[in-house]
């Protein structure tokens, strides 16, 4: 018998540079951006939300257990929806929740009580309002049965991804990087993509790859790759640092 439940996996993308994880967020903050991700074609029921938040990569992990409040949206003529503006910032003035028309499904927050003790990480589970049933626009899936939704992530506290984890030398060549100012085992773990801020200007990213294993001084990626654009105490961050698995009934 087919199951009634399904789960989506949602990492969204968080920027590294100085409008981005390179600087603390505030209340209102968009957290995260449009993201996209496929369901079942038809309509269906989200029951709730997981969300798993990395700490700041900091000497003390600090946690970032904050609210914060996700938007679902779907496309239209098969286009995503208008920004909300930039990351690190509050939504666009221009009424980004107002160009949604048509698109909005419906927000669901994720508050206080809802965040499980843990040490470093912040985990929370929450259940979503009564009602929120969404169908996507009809032949939006990236795959035949398929529809695209999409979620965006607005900020109710301090959240802070600022990495105090710095490259420990110049030039690169290989699939190892190393690293020192903070064990990245305190906030990557393997299959996480790893990116790079340069310290001459913090609005440059380079993306470097994903992790496969991790010392207290090294990570070493799936790939190897040659580089001169990284240079020493240049900072590490993680692409992703929130996971949401989304449940859905149909």
């Amino acid at each position: 018998m087919k199951s009634k439940y399904f789960t989506v996996e949602v990492k969204p993308t968080i920027t590294s540079v100085a409008n981005g994880q390179h600087a603390a967020f505030a209340n209102g903050d968009v957290l995260f951006d449009w993201t996209s991700f496929q369901v079942p074609r038809g309509s269906s029921k989200l029951i709730g939300v997981t969300a798993e938040i990395r700490p700041k990569p900091d000497d003390g992990s600090t946690v970032n257990k904050f609210p914060f409040e996700l938007v679902f949206a779907k496309s239209k003529s098969l286009s995503a929806p208008s920004t909300l503006g930039n990351i690190n910032s509050a939504p666009a003035t221009s009424g980004a929740l107002s160009l949604q028309a048509d698109r909005f499904l419906g927000t669901m927050p994720v508050v206080a009580g809802d965040f499980a003790d843990a040490d470093q990480m912040a985990y929370a589970s929450a259940a979503a309002p009564n009602g929120m049933v969404f169908e996507g626009e009809p032949n939006s899936g990236d795959t035949v049965g398929t529809d695209t939704l999409f979620v965006a992530g607005i900020a109710g506290g301090a959240f802070n991804f600022v990495s105090a984890c710095l490259i420990n030398n110049g030039d690169l060549d290989g699939p190892v990087i190393t690293v020192d100012g903070v064990d990245p085992r305190l906030f990557l773990i393997p299959g996480d993509t790893v990116v790079v801020t340069t310290t001459a200007n913090t609005s440059a990213t380079k993306p470097m790859g994903v992790v496969d294993t991790l010392t207290d001084t090294t990570i070493v990626l799936t790939e190897g790759f040659t580089t001169t654009d990284v240079v020493n105490n240049d900072f590490v961050y993680n692409a992703n640092p929130i996971k949401l698995i989304l449940t859905f009934e149909r």
